[in-house]
């Protein structure tokens, strides 16, 4: 492929000439330097592909009119381009008429019309058509020398190439989708159309929902495009507040940095909601509706809980707050490599581990996030799920990742694991060790089975800190059940010593879900008999029975105090215990139990 003698027209910066265009996206610069490089002609953009982009300093247009406008061009009388849109809802269209009866003149107009109409409804037609009238050689006069003829180049743009270009196992395709993937690989990998000045863009929303046939070959460029960063969002924050009469809280720079996550369009969506609601926009609106949008977008795999409380409401667990404070300077301090990739969280069933580390995020002031339902029943859907999963947590930055039962929802890559859950692992790996991730993205792994957990993601640079929650001890406890007492308008100090020591003999195997089931209980009796009184309390505890799991839970117990990577957070009965004994007793109760 040689370099182009007609590139693509560089959108000039800001102040090179009247009616400067604002700064051109970064996509926009790759696809600029590997066409005019002749590195490809043939560009595949996914990402945040429905937004609008810049062209001027104050209009914004869609995807298909910025390729035309800022890139294309096609009425430059040097490089004349012939504009043709191809959706498979509406068939092929010709941007500007008189290039239609050109190439009906070039083919004849009757066939011309044959073929725009079934490319309508036959994919497959429409992508052969595109690819013959690539193979055309339409010469106009040259403007500044009619006597001279120049070809008039080709520009396509296909959009929906998840409809165009399936991606599936060749063995799982229709006949139809495996004729139009064959087509699009021999036309991609034709040396004339890859050595001629056309261009093509074929545009989807994700990369994993095209087929790899397509993807995979050589000339053709995969061009994501990212949601819009920090200045972009500055930029046209800037704009819409002159266009919307918006009033915006101060400082401004805050707000921007609320925005992150969201499109161009969705804080369009938002300052024209605030100018009717005659709201101004600060940034816990812009935060609220952000969260909002997202969650709307990616249809239920991610969620925003409500962080209402911090450490505050920590109590029995001082070791682990002492630890996890001085993660949280780390995590403050702007300096990367000193926070954490991710954080492996075991402990038992039931004793606050997700509790505890959303205290943890507030505490940091980031942004909590629970990944869930990321899987799809159909082929391709998780990794589509995925791709639009990483692409908004990568552009919020300072966000916590709370993954509950993650030897349940990682995956992993053993032989007995499903293809699909090897992917998503993979996947899942990938993005932990992404360096521009690191200080942007805490990954927090909870689970009271680590032993199923893939070493791979247990090790140092991903979540390689090991900080497990244990049930509390000592005057720890006791504090503990002062607080849950008090829930219920109950102090402890109101026992007589043997209804105390009776008390803390009987819950001595509780744990905090335990706890709350006994509080539920007691509010109940309170609300039929009007008071209570200790002796009623310590009724209630005779007759509840908690469920049978105690050495499940110590088995999970053990399991933390061998993940555990501080020594610090080991509680006293287990920290005088060497590794080789907490082993065997993991060992005699998984042949007791049966564990596996």
């Amino acid at each position: 492929m040689t370099t182009q003698e007609d590139p693509i027209a560089a959108v000039p910066t800001a102040g090179t000439e009247a009616g400067a265009y604002a700064q051109r996206p970064a996509f926009a610069e790759r696809i600029i330097e590997k066409y005019v490089s002749a590195q490809s002609n043939i560009f595949l953009v996914y990402g945040n592909t429905k937004d609008i982009y810049p062209v001027e300093p104050n209009r914004y247009v869609n995807l298909v009119d910025f390729f035309v406008e800022a890139l294309i061009k096609p009425t430059r009388p040097d490089a004349p381009r012939i504009v043709i849109i191809y959706d498979p809802a509406e068939g092929i269209t010709f941007l500007n008429p008189m290039d239609k009866l050109l190439v009906g003149r070039e083919i004849g107009e009757s066939r011309l019309e044959k073929v725009v109409s079934s490319s309508r409804t036959d994919v497959g037609t429409a992508c052969a058509a595109l690819r013959e009238f690539t193979r055309l050689n339409l010469m106009i006069p040259a403007s500044s020398d009619p006597a001279r003829k120049i070809r008039k180049d080709f520009a396509i743009i296909i959009r929906y190439g998840e409809a165009v270009a399936p991606a599936s196992r060749d063995e799982l395709l229709f006949d139809a989708d495996r004729v139009r993937v064959v087509t699009l690989e021999n036309w991609f990998s034709d040396s004339a159309f890859v050595a001629s000045s056309d261009i093509l863009f074929l545009i989807g929303e994700t990369l994993s929902g095209i087929s790899d046939r397509v993807v995979d070959l050589p000339y053709v460029s995969t061009i994501k495009i990212d949601r819009p960063n920090e200045d972009e969002r500055r930029s046209y924050m800037d704009y819409v507040m002159k266009t919307e009469t918006v009033e915006v809280a101060d400082p401004v720079s805050q707000v921007v940095l609320s925005s992150a996550g969201l499109t161009l369009l969705s804080m369009r969506q938002i300052f024209r909601q605030a100018r009717y609601k005659a709201q101004t926009i600060t940034p816990q609106l812009l935060a609220e509706k952000t969260k909002e949008i997202i969650e709307k977008e990616l249809e239920g795999h991610i969620e925003f809980p409500d962080l209402t409380y911090g450490f505050e409401k920590v109590i029995g667990a001082s070791r682990l707050v002492k630890k996890l404070n001085q993660l949280k300077a780390c995590l403050q301090g702007g300096d990367p490599e000193l926070m954490p990739v991710g954080i492996l969280v075991p402990g038992a069933n039931g004793v606050g581990k997700t509790f505890i580390y959303r205290a943890f995020a507030k505490e940091c002031g980031w942004v909590a996030v629970v990944l869930k339902n990321v899987r799809g029943p159909y082929v391709g859907q998780t990794e589509k799920n995925w791709e639009r999963i990483r692409s908004v947590l990568e552009s919020m930055g300072s966000v916590m990742v709370i993954y509950d039962e993650a030897d349940t929802e990682i995956g992993g890559r053993s032989a007995q694991t499903h293809d699909v859950d090897r992917r998503l692992f993979g996947n899942i790996l990938k993005m932990m060790s992404e360096p521009r991730n690191r200080g942007r993205i805490v990954w927090i792994i909870i689970t009271a089975r680590p032993d199923r957990l893939e070493p791979d993601i247990k090790r140092s640079g991903r979540a390689g800190e090991h900080l497990p929650v244990f049930d509390s001890e000592g005057e720890e406890k006791e504090a503990f059940l002062h607080h849950i007492l008090k829930q219920a308008v109950i102090e402890l100090d109101a026992f007589t010593t043997d209804q105390k020591a009776e008390f803390l003999e009987l819950t001595s195997g509780y744990f905090p879900a335990d706890f709350d089931h006994l509080i539920t209980a007691v509010k109940r009796r309170r609300l039929v008999e009007g008071s209570l009184s200790p002796e009623m309390i310590v009724e209630e505890v005779k007759d509840f029975i908690p469920a049978d799991v105690a050495r499940q839970r110590e088995y999970q117990e053990l399991l933390a105090v061998l993940e555990c990577t501080s020594r610090e957070l080991l509680p006293d009965r287990y920290a005088k215990l060497s590794r080789e004994e907490v082993e065997m007793r993991v060992r005699e109760i998984k042949a007791m139990t049966g564990q596996v």
